[in-house]
């Protein structure tokens, strides 16, 4: 890796650490400066303003989320394709696949990715369509595949609680919204919440 390379990593690490804790609109530059080392002009010099920072971080992270999420995707359709599995492929992948931990480790991308969810739709739509969301797609084709009566309506409320339980899962380091502690055997967990999660789409299709 370049010495240019390098530094637009370790700005980036610092980053999604930042844009986590913060949120975007929370998050100055010079936090991010200071929790990467260095100084202003070097992340004007590489990314420009805050938005383009941290649609260039997202994109980059996206791109890596989509790659072991895929792989795990397409090995569990290989292997066993059940439901349970398929689900659990993608939830689990970015703890379970993660290998470059060079930006961030894949429970520090979950955290970002989550974090996402509450920044304004106009800050992210485009990274979102662009980096994110075809892979996404294929996974939901692959789950949807095993119910092929679901409603557009049921699937789309079973997806929201899955999502819902799944960050709640693996988006919180310390202590969960309501104040219970943070699990720490986290693909156990998601393996649980994957058949539930089929359990309950059974239930809605026809």
């Amino acid at each position: 890796m370049s010495k240019s390379d390098s530094t637009k990593a370790q700005i980036m690490r610092a980053a999604v650490q930042v844009f986590t804790r913060l949120g975007y609109d929370g998050a100055a530059v010079r936090d991010i400066a200071n929790e990467a080392g260095v100084n202003l002009g070097l992340i004007r010099y590489h990314f420009g303003h805050k938005a383009d920072l941290y649609r260039d971080t997202l994109a980059y992270v996206s791109e890596q989320y989509n790659e072991v999420c895929l792989q795990a995707l397409h090995q569990a359709m290989e292997e066993s394709n059940t439901p349970e599995a398929i689900i659990y492929s993608w939830l689990a992948a970015p703890i379970s696949h993660w290998q470059d931990d060079t930006v961030a480790t894949g429970e520090d991308v979950l955290c970002f990715l989550n974090k996402m969810g509450y920044e304004p739709a106009e800050l992210t739509r485009d990274v979102y369509e662009s980096h994110y969301s075809y892979a996404l797609q294929e996974w939901q084709e692959a789950v949807q595949a095993h119910f092929p009566g679901i409603r557009k309506g049921d699937w789309l409320w079973c997806l929201t609680c899955l999502r819902g339980m799944y960050f709640n899962i693996v988006a919180h380091n310390d202590f969960t919204l309501w104040g219970v502690p943070s699990i720490r055997d986290k693909e156990a967990a998601i393996q649980r919440l994957a058949a539930d999660a089929v359990a309950l789409l059974r239930t809605y299709s026809v």
